[in-house]
């Protein structure tokens, strides 16, 4: 009897979640939003539950059952990798490392200018 009303249970609250990201959906192709109807649901649930329209423990065991399943979305895009590997070149391992480098760099640099705007807003110029 226990197994069966925590079954309904998170079946009710995953029906929920389901709800709230179809009524994202809806949204966005009432009010033609440029954003995926998705995360439209998900800015809204997020809003839901911020303003407590919605309590967590209404949603918690739905959502922890997401996030242990969540390996089983990401299975197919792993399989399509497996199947362009041979395909893979030097020209692909350039381009990507080329992309990590780029990107690491223009967060370094990012974060070392911010710094240096921090130190000078909070010390001022010199000029005071």
């Amino acid at each position: 009897m226990q197994i069966s009303k925590k079954l309904i249970q998170v079946l009710f609250q995953i029906i929920l979640i389901l709800g709230i990201t179809y009524l994202g959906n809806v949204i966005q192709s009432f009010f033609h939003i440029p954003i995926a109807g998705s995360i439209v649901g998900l800015i809204l649930f997020f809003l839901l539950l911020q303003f407590k329209v919605i309590p967590s423990k209404w949603v918690s065991e739905g959502s922890n059952f997401f996030l242990a399943t969540m390996v089983f979305f990401f299975v197919p895009s792993v399989v399509g990798i497996m199947d362009v590997i041979p395909e893979i070149n030097l020209n692909f391992i350039l381009f990507f490392t080329m992309i990590i480098l780029g990107t690491c760099c223009v967060s370094l640099i990012s974060g070392f200018i911010a710094e240096k705007m921090v130190k000078n807003a909070r010390y001022g110029n010199g000029q005071d």
